[in-house]
């Protein structure tokens, strides 16, 4: 019984040295304060490190880390709605196209057919010919 406690107290100084280390748990269950203070509190990446760190109980590398991860799940998240909200569009875009064949109605249909090409970066601009509101004039001398 005795080796035990020297063992347990052997192990807790190395563990203590290396630092607490955190679970999956520990890990997850913070991202929500971490994404309060990066979204609500408006926190910048210094101001956050040093304050999760204290907040956390973990080294301010541990903190930035923390940091990078949230940011990176908050890209991630925003790309995926932003996909999905661009093929609902797209959808009800077709929808409409398919409802405007089937009922000739050819001024709506190349309306949607534009707004479709747009969202695929597929429009052709217009060049503006003038000079500030005026036409200009080309003179081409054919005698030389």
């Amino acid at each position: 019984m005795l080796i035990d406690k020297q063992e347990d107290s052997e192990y807790m100084s190395q563990e203590n040295k290396k630092g607490r280390k955190s679970n999956e748990l520990d890990y997850e269950a913070r991202m929500p304060r971490i994404y309060e203070m990066m979204l609500y509190e408006h926190m910048g990446y210094d101001e956050f490190a040093s304050k999760a760190a204290k907040e956390f109980g973990i080294t301010t590398r541990a903190a930035e880390n923390l940091w990078a991860e949230a940011r990176k799940r908050l890209k991630e998240r925003f790309e995926r709605n932003s996909e999905e909200i661009l093929q609902d569009h797209l959808n009800q875009l077709y929808d409409l196209l398919h409802r405007c064949r089937e009922s000739n109605n050819k001024r709506v249909e190349k309306e949607v057919l534009d707004s479709i090409a747009k969202i695929h970066q597929l429009e052709v601009k217009k060049v503006d010919v003038t000079s500030n509101g005026q036409p200009i004039s080309i003179n081409i001398n054919l005698n030389d």
